[in-house]
Parts: structure tokens; sequence; C-alpha cells
């Protein structure tokens, strides 16, 4: 989501995962027949952040990544029309060296890769352009480049993702777009079943080369929940067509992107109060994931969810972003702490912020222009500190105008909570159960003491409690 096209806008579950089981024919060829089993990728945190290859490769943004406390990057960059220019031609593997460089460094940090798929060659996309879907004719192609892909990367990358924002049309955006590339505006299922249909050569080709591949259905847009505009056809319906098409036996998890934008207004939530059609599905973050979940439920089918892409924005031209206060930033960190508890409690598994390094694309980034920590990326290491690793999430209640969401780690639980409005509350907490609490910078927060309890004062700014259940 990084181009003109956002100016538009402005788990536990069960999963397919395939099994590789060999069947000798008497000659040195062999045949893999795929057969479903029910089962669930392993999940080993919460929280991930995107990075440019060319980023993650630099001596300070791997320091900065160190401290961060997670545990996925997500690499774009695995561009199949670099590394075949033309049809059954060699494969150019130096195309793909700043991705080897990224991959060494996420290996040396302790890092989960998960590498993005993209880039149809012109000769083979269903217009001439580097960013489009692929023809039928030529997912021959498209299987053998991923399974020699899959091969090559065996040691080091298991997550695969099969596009990025797939639900857009390559009309909208430049033939060299990071994003979208395989929606169709005149098609009734926005050229989802065409995907669905990539999908069921994509995804053993991948295991072929890795038998441990887990595929990631390319992170969705999702501009709407309903497009009212004829002219741009019914992008929310891609995701269905996939599922028309049988893509759902192919793919593990499905992942999905939000980007609110700042309004100016530092007390607005603006997950869940910024006017969009996802408002009143419960905001950016649970909306898009309950309209998943229900398109999901009409077709009986059960993925875990991944929010792999997600900031909170601002305008370019707005004069907020770089105000002296400081206050875009600060609202900034609060949005992730909010959002990532939501997240969490909404059954997604998997959290990436874009991006680690800056400055980012609309002022996203977790750090400046000097590589230098903005508060997003104080909130995110405190929040990774507090609350992983943990085996439940849950909503609780604190009392009226408190939203709260309870992390289970082990013997002890961590609250992470604020006041809905920014108007003061007072929580108690009986002291035999309170360990301590904390604002999302890390600073230790006193409490009072009175009788029996320990009482906080909770604001717009999430707080931290750490207690016994």
């Amino acid at each position: 989501m990084r181009l003109r096209l956002r100016w538009m806008l402005i788990l536990a579950a069960l999963a397919l995962m395939p099994v590789s089981v060999r069947v000798t024919t008497g000659t040195r060829s062999s045949l893999r027949i795929y057969l479903p089993i029910t089962g669930m990728p392993a999940q080993p945190s919460l929280l991930g952040f995107q990075s440019a290859p060319d980023y993650l490769s630099r001596p300070e943004i791997r320091a900065r990544a160190a401290d961060l406390g997670a545990r996925w990057v997500r690499l774009d960059g695995f561009l199949w029309h670099e590394v075949q220019a033309q049809p059954g031609g060699a494969y150019n593997w130096q195309a793909l060296e700043r991705v080897d460089s990224a991959l060494a460094s996420a290996r040396a940090l302790g890092l989960r890769p998960v590498g993005i798929i993209r880039g149809a060659p012109a000769w083979a996309g269903v217009v001439p352009s580097n960013c489009a879907a692929i023809r039928d004719e030529y997912f021959g192609e498209f299987a053998a480049f991923l399974e020699t892909l899959a091969w090559r990367y065996r040691d080091k990358v298991d997550y695969w993702e099969l596009g990025n924002e797939p639900d857009v049309d390559p009309g909208l955006v430049p033939s060299d777009s990071p994003l979208g590339c395989m929606g169709d505006v005149n098609d009734p299922y926005y050229g989802g079943e065409r995907y669905g249909r990539m999908l069921q050569i994509a995804a053993p080709a991948l295991r072929r080369g890795n038998p441990q591949a887990t595929i990631i259905f390319g992170g969705l847009l999702l501009a709407a929940s309903s497009t009212s505009d004829p002219r741009m056809g019914r992008p929310e319906r891609f995701f269905e067509g996939a599922l028309r098409a049988g893509g759902e036996a192919y793919v593990d998890i499905l992942a999905y992107h939000t980007y609110p934008s700042y309004s100016g207004q530092p007390l607005l939530d603006h997950d869940i109060d910024q006017p969009s059609s996802w408002q009143p599905l419960g905001g950016w973050t649970a909306g898009k994931a309950a309209f998943l979940q229900e398109v999901m439920s009409r077709y009986g089918v059960q993925k875990p969810l991944w929010l792999n892409e997600t900031s909170l924005i601002c305008s370019s031209n707005s004069l907020y972003c770089a105000a002296p206060d400081g206050a875009f930033f600060e609202a900034q960190a609060q949005h992730l702490v909010r959002m990532v508890a939501r997240a969490a409690a909404a059954g997604v598994s998997q959290v990436t912020w874009y991006t680690l390094e800056g400055p980012g694309w609309l002022w996203s980034s977790l750090l400046d222009e000097r590589q230098e920590p903005r508060p997003a990326y104080v909130a995110f290491q405190n929040m990774a500190r507090m609350v992983e690793p943990f085996s439940e999430v849950r909503r609780v209640e604190y009392g009226v105008g408190i939203e709260a969401y309870r992390f289970v780690r082990g013997s002890k639980v961590v609250d992470v909570l604020w006041s809905q409005g920014g108007e003061p509350r007072v929580v108690r907490i009986p002291f035999s159960r309170y360990i301590g609490a904390k604002r999302l910078d890390g600073v230790s927060i006193a409490g009072r003491i009175v009788h029996t309890s320990v009482q906080l004062q909770v604001d717009f700014a999430p707080i931290f409690i750490e207690r016994r259940p």
C-alpha cells in the first residue's frame, strides 16, 4: 500500500496443510501426492515488522531490529520478472543478491522471514506489465520457477506470500508497482477466481521445492467493505472469488492490511472511531477480520488470520505529521498498542508493522530518517517485553469507560488498558494480586495504596498492569 490507490481510501483455527507422500514408480522419477491434513502452522510470536532488503543489511538497522523484540520480518523482493526475463530462459539468481543479504541478517537476528513473491514477467501477464495477473497458459512456467525458488531457499524461508495486495487492478497502479496487479474491475469477483486457480498450481510447486513451506494468501488491501462506484468494480469480492475457484485448500494463512490515517485529533481512536466503511463492523483491525471471517464462514472455511502490513499513517501534505509537539508520533505509538491488543483478541495470530526503517512511507515507520526510534518503536518494544510469550488473550472488564485486554503468561497475566475517549478514570486492583504497572514507554507507574487495593489512573494512553489472575 504505497501508491496513489491509498488516496482513494483515505487463532486458533484449523487449516489444511498438505503433506508430501512419495510414491515410487520403478524409475528414477517419482510422484508426490499432496494430501490435506488438519493442522496449523507454528506461531513463534505475534509481532513482526517489514523491512526493505537493502535496509535490513545495514548495521544500524540490524542493531535497531535486534533491540525491538520482534520475531518476524516480512521481506519484499522475490521478483519473478527479474529472475526469468524470457519464457523458458535461465534463472538469474544474482537478481536476488540483496534478498540473500537480508536473509543472512534475519538469520543472525533470530527473525523468521516471510518472503513475498510477485512481479510477473511482461510475457506472462494478462497485460504487458510486471504488475499483472498471470495468464493460465503460463501457470506451468510459474510453477517451475516457484519449485526452484523454494528449493533454493529451503533452509532459509518456510513462509511464502503470493502477491502483495492482489485485490487491486493493474490499471490503477504503475507497471512496476509493488502492490496490486491481480485484480480485474470488469470481473464480478474482481479477478479472485484467477488468483484461486493460480494457488492450485503455485502452492504444490512451492511444497515440492520445500515440503515445510507455509503458503500465505497475498495480504489483501480491502479498500472498503462495499464499493458503490461501478467504475471501481467490486474489489471486496476478490477473496470470495478465490474461494469459488477452490483456492482455500491451497493456502495455510489469510493475510490483510490496514492503514488508518491520522486526523490531527490526538484523542481520536483512529482504529475504531475514524469514519470508514469498516467502522460499523468494528473498525480497521477487528472489522476487517470480522469481514474475512464471515466470508470464510459462508464457504465453510477456517484459516488463521495475519495482519501482515499495518501502521497509522499521516498525509504527506499534512501539517500534523512533523508538528513540534510530536502529537502524531505519540498518537501512532498509542494506536500501535491498542491495535495489537484488539488484533490478538480478534483471533489474528501475527501483526507486522510497516516499516522498521525510516523515514517511512507517509511517516509510518518505527524509526525516523536518522534511524532513531520514534515513540512507536518504544511502544512496540515494551509491548513485546510485557505480553510475550502469551498463551491466551481475551477482553476483560475494568469498569465503565475502560477497554482492557488480558494476555495470559503462565501464572501471571498482563492487562493492557486505556480510557475510552480520554476521560481520566481510576481502576482498582486487589493488593494481593498486583505486581506492577508501566506506561507504554516502559516507565513504571506508582499506584496509590488504599486499604486493600492499588489504585491507578488510566487515561487515553494505554498502560500495562502485571498482576496475578
